[in-house]
């Protein structure tokens, strides 16, 4: 695995004090830590004909040639590199150091990680530990796919620009016109303009936060069927006045879905393919819903809070726009790289230039959205990025444009929220000089009986049972985006570490914890 940490203890070590490294373990570049695992040197190591060349460090050598290589040569990590890549070893659990990431992993039980480094444009460092299912021994490598949740709609937003740099689509024209098998509904007579800009950019004021998906075996609706609330969330339909203000929609997502179809007459996975996953290198993602059964078996299961695998592994997503990506922190990696390329102007880029920094700026003064991406604040360096979960699965992506400084964290645990903001997330913002992530970062459900004023919320069986009052309880399933959804009382409910957060036709109340 190119760019693998590989750890040497001191049993490697000969009487001199130094390391013999076996050229079959050395990797194009590699960052290899040597020594002791209470002391550990990290080292660089590249040949002549893959990178720069580096001064021979005295304490480390070579045990054989380089097999028709060049030879290898050796510098000293950088205090910012040690510090970077020691912070997420996942090669020795250790006793002492600001993280243990397998500790990390145990006491969140999330069961496997898959993680991304950019640096400069490029992709730095990939890094894999745990399981792919718990209480298996199928690791999880580079190429072990996750449910992404709403970083689905990121590339999904791309997919949607590269229609309107070919003047197939225009960010700004009535989306009802280019509709064939579903329409935004008339409310009361009166028709509401909807433009792909406000879908893109959540202004819409649209209905349905998030989707809890279709366990598996159980029936899956269409496209249309899911903008009509046949399946489990309510009808798509406008709930305020588009353009007023921000109201986070994976239903609009799922419009964006049946607007691309019926423009282009293709099935979405197969024009996601075409117009972003294939020309991105994003070989092993795919939006297919359900996963193929010859892609089952790269899939890593989502787990539940014990950690419980989700029964059958996954759900199903038929919104494929606002949740259905199956891809690899790699795979996102590449993809946000190719978005950075693009706001900077890069020959053969994705996207043309203008279209890319409208992408990157706020669509709207009250949000941190722009177009399918979480921004930070203005006063900040420009940063993107996206957080998604679905069923048993947390997500992460982020990068810095100027400096191309970022990383993409998958995990397979529903805690693996708490291991990315509370473990992760600092350490690379330290390393990376970042200010705070872009968007709010929810918390996960109360594990026990929790009162947040007339709410009182009650974990039951991987739902929350949430009793408002003298009202019968509500029976919540979570859905991406970090929410929990009653379809009945069309009510979305989001948790901070101190509040729960409440989302009735766009309007958010929020209640703090008794």
């Amino acid at each position: 695995m190119k760019g693998a940490v590989r750890r040497f203890d001191h049993e490697r070590t000969d009487s001199s004090g130094r390391v013999s490294v076996d050229p079959a373990d050395v990797q194009d570049p590699s960052f290899i830590s040597i020594g002791p695992a209470s002391s550990p040197v990290t080292v660089i190591v590249t040949s002549e004909n893959s990178g720069p060349l580096f001064l021979a460090a005295s304490e480390v050598h070579t045990s054989a040639a380089m097999h028709g290589r060049d030879r290898v040569q050796w510098r000293p990590a950088t205090t910012e590199e040690a510090t970077m890549f020691d912070r997420l070893d996942v090669g020795l659990p250790r006793s002492s150091g600001p993280v243990d990431l397998l500790r990390a992993m145990e006491e969140t039980h999330t069961p496997g990680i898959s993680i991304a480094l950019l640096d400069g444009g490029a992709i730095t460092e990939t890094r894999q530990a745990g399981v792919a299912r718990a209480g298996s021994d199928a690791p999880i490598s580079e190429h072990t796919l996750f449910q992404a949740g709403s970083i689905s709609k990121s590339v999904a937003a791309a997919c949607a620009l590269r229609l309107v740099a070919d003047g197939r689509l225009d960010l700004d024209e009535d989306v009802n016109d280019r509709l064939a098998s579903w329409r935004i509904p008339s409310n009361d007579g009166w028709a509401p303009r909807v433009t792909l800009r406000h879908l893109l950019s959540h202004t819409a004021g649209l209905t349905v936060n998030g989707f809890a998906g279709y366990p598996t075996g159980t029936g899956v609706p269409s496209t249309v069927d899911v903008l009509n609330g046949l399946g489990n969330t309510m009808p798509v339909v406008v709930a305020g006045l588009p353009g007023l203000g921000y109201s986070y929609s994976g239903g609009g997502y799922t419009v964006i879905q049946q607007l691309l179809v019926d423009v282009t007459g293709k099935d979405f996975p197969a024009l996601a393919a075409e117009l972003v996953l294939d020309p991105v290198g994003m070989r092993d993602s795919t939006y297919a819903q359900p996963l193929p059964p010859d892609r089952a078996g790269d899939a890593a299961s989502g787990h539940h809070m014990g950690p419980v695998m989700v029964p059958g592994g996954w759900h199903t997503y038929p919104e494929m726009a606002a949740a259905g990506l199956w891809s690899t922190a790699v795979d996102l990696a590449r993809f946000f790289l190719a978005v950075r390329a693009s706001v900077l102007g890069h020959d053969g880029a994705l996207l043309p230039q203008r279209l890319a920094e409208q992408m990157v700026a706020p669509a709207h003064p009250t949000s941190g959205y722009g177009l399918g991406l979480e921004l930070t604040p203005p006063e900040s360096p420009r940063t993107i990025g996206h957080r998604g979960n679905t069923q048993g699965f947390e997500n992460w992506a982020r990068i810095a444009i100027d400096s191309g400084r970022g990383a993409v964290i998958m995990t397979n645990g529903y805690f693996g929220l708490v291991l990315i903001h509370a473990v992760l997330v600092p350490v690379l913002s330290e390393a990376f000089g970042w200010s705070d992530p872009p968007g709010p970062s929810p918390a996960p459900a109360p594990t026990a009986p929790t009162r947040y004023g007339d709410f009182l919320v009650e974990p039951v069986d991987g739902q929350l049972r949430v009793a408002f009052r003298d009202q019968a309880p509500l029976m919540l399933s979570f859905v991406d985006g970090g929410y929990w959804s009653g379809r009945e009382a069309n009510i979305d409910v989001r948790f901070e570490p101190d509040a729960l957060i409440a989302t009735q036709d766009g309007a958010e109340t929020r209640i703090a914890r008794s």
